[in-house]
């Protein structure tokens, strides 16, 4: 059996033509409203659009490898074609840049040369070996790079994408400076969706009690309003400042007691709907 066509659903036929056009198919079938069929520039598959009343999300991901990805991304972008995840490399060893298309349907545009059919670990052919044995060391990091660290933020992203539709963990920042530069308090903060999750909120102790720590929390609020958040959340422990976030409408929603040793931590949230 050989792999060669898929078929992903579209409200507007026409519509999905006109940007799959744009990213380099040939079209070879055109039956609208209701159907249309693409050539892929390399090879002979075949993938269709199909009419449909409603499009749901779906886990699925369709591929198309570019030898040549990044200028191909770069040539898009220019385009106006929007990338939710930009070229990366991903440690399968392919490199990929997400998108959706008008529908919604999520698209990989990726190059793996042979690293798709002949991984380092692809399993051997004959009988020998541990079937699914792993080439991969586990090592432990006490400091890990911020690169290292963004690659797990990358793999959430795309893994989530074809059911959120849109990227998360966008991180975010407010700094209180004085003249000099130097920081008297901020908030960091990442953008989940909906949801602003403050992670970090601290104010320097000679500024405590002056509006300052009120000032940021508001600030960093209205950002995550303005880039479409509808909630926030937040954690604090039994020692820190559960009534400061109390006093600006946030509501506790979980505890963990003992957390640290004789004291707790509090999660708490609130909505940003006005």
């Amino acid at each position: 059996m050989n792999l060669n066509q898929v078929t992903l659903p579209s409200t507007d036929v026409a519509r999905a033509v006109a940007f799959y056009r744009a990213l380099g198919f040939r079209q070879i079938v055109a039956n609208l409203p209701r159907y249309a069929r693409f050539e892929c520039p390399v090879g002979s598959a075949t993938f269709s659009i199909h009419l449909a009343a409603a499009v749901t999300p779906s886990s699925g991901v369709v591929y198309f490898e570019c030898d040549d990805l990044d200028a191909t991304v770069a040539r898009l972008q220019r385009d106006g074609v929007v990338f939710d995840v930009p070229p990366r490399d991903q440690p399968w060893l392919w490199r990929e840049a997400y998108l959706r298309d008008p529908d919604g349907n999520v698209l990989c545009l990726f190059h793996a040369g042979t690293n798709r059919r002949h991984p380092p670990w692809r399993l051997k052919d004959d009988a020998g070996g541990t079937p699914g044995a792993s080439p991969y060391a586990l090592i432990l990091e006490d400091e890990p790079s911020d690169a290292d660290v963004q690659v797990l933020r990358e793999g959430l992203t795309a893994h989530a994408l074809p059911t959120t539709g849109l990227s998360g963990f966008k991180p975010v920042a407010i700094f209180a400076r004085d003249g000099d530069g130097t920081i008297a308090g901020g908030t960091l903060a990442l953008i989940n969706w909906n949801w602003l999750h403050i992670a970090l909120l601290w104010v320097a102790e000679p500024m405590r009690g002056t509006g300052l720590g009120r000032r940021i929390l508001s600030a960093i609020e209205e950002v995550g309003v303005q880039r479409g958040c509808t909630s926030a959340h937040l954690d604090t422990f039994s020692y820190q400042a559960r009534p400061f976030y109390e006093r600006h409408g946030y509501e506790l929603f979980g505890t963990l007691d003992d957390y640290p040793a004789g004291h707790r931590r509090f999660f708490m949230r609130k909505s940003l709907q006005r």
